[in-house]
Parts: C-alpha cells; sequence; structure tokens
C-alpha cells in the first residue's frame, strides 16, 4: 500500500457550494428515509395484540412467581428476554442481552410510571442467578425470572 491508495479512499475537496449542493441532496434522501421509518415504525404499532398465558410458569428468587406478580401491583410491565444457554459461564452467554441487562439498573423513572421491569430467562434459576450475583456491576437490579419450559 502507498501514499495514493490512502488518499484515494479519501473524499474529493470541493468549494463550499459544491459541498452545501450535495449536501442538500443528501438530506432530501434523508427526510424520504425518515418517513418511510415513521410509516414502518407506525404500522408495527398497530399490529394486533396476542393475548399472554397468565398461567406461564416462573421461579424466582423465592419459588414459583406468577405472572401477575411480576407486574408489582403497577399497571404495565415491561419484559427482556435474555436469551441464556444452559450450563455455559458467563463469559460465553450472549453479549447483546448481557449488555442490555447490565446497563438497566435505575427503575425509578419507570416505577415513578406506573412500569415494572422484569428480567426472564430459561434454564435453571440456580445457574442464572449466580450470574446476577457475581458482582453488582454486572448484576440484574431488575427482577430475575427464570421461564419453565
Amino acid at each position: 500500500m502507498n501514499q495514493n491508495d490512502n488518499i484515494s479512499a479519501l473524499p474529493k475537496v470541493v468549494d463550499r457550494a459544491a459541498w452545501q449542493a450535495e449536501l442538500d441532496e443528501l438530506r432530501i434522501r434523508e427526510k424520504v428515509h425518515t418517513r418511510v421509518g415513521d410509516a414502518i415504525a407506525a404500522a408495527r404499532r398497530r399490529l394486533p395484540m396476542v393475548e399472554v398465558d397468565s398461567t406461564i410458569p416462573l421461579i424466582g428468587p423465592d419459588g414459583p412467581v406468577t405472572l401477575l406478580e411480576t407486574f408489582e401491583g403497577r399497571r404495565q410491565l415491561v419484559v427482556y428476554f435474555h436469551m441464556w444457554h444452559t450450563g455455559r459461564p458467563a463469559a460465553k452467554q450472549c453479549e447483546g442481552c448481557t449488555f442490555s441487562t447490565t446497563h438497566i439498573n435505575e427503575l425509578s423513572y419507570l416505577n415513578s410510571r406506573d412500569v415494572s421491569y422484569a428480567t426472564f430467562c430459561q434454564g435453571p434459576y440456580e445457574e442464572s442467578s449466580r450470574y446476577r450475583l457475581l458482582s453488582p456491576e454486572i448484576g440484574f437490579e431488575s427482577s430475575l425470572l427464570n421461564v419453565v419450559n
């Protein structure tokens, strides 16, 4: 690789008016993109609802828990389903799920708006709860419940 290869990868240098003209064209495309994304999001919000089986068996730190109990007396419940891989060490769990669940550690905002939050995963509660308790910095601050197969 020589110095000219590196330069050819850079955009061309133009005067301010040419740059502004290209930016204006790009903004038109960006606005179309935004409107399409908004339409897709609106269609997603209009999707029909599915009734959730309220008898789904859940296990918490004190044993079996009903789905209704996970609401903790609040009107709404947000559930994050952590893709737990039974038998794998913490370092081999889903990176995206681990990242998400470890960054949800302050629930007062949700709770003040009548919303509870819980993390669900499948597999043995004893195993996933050990992961939760490894350290407060990487554990779940929300309810951790396991869905019984």
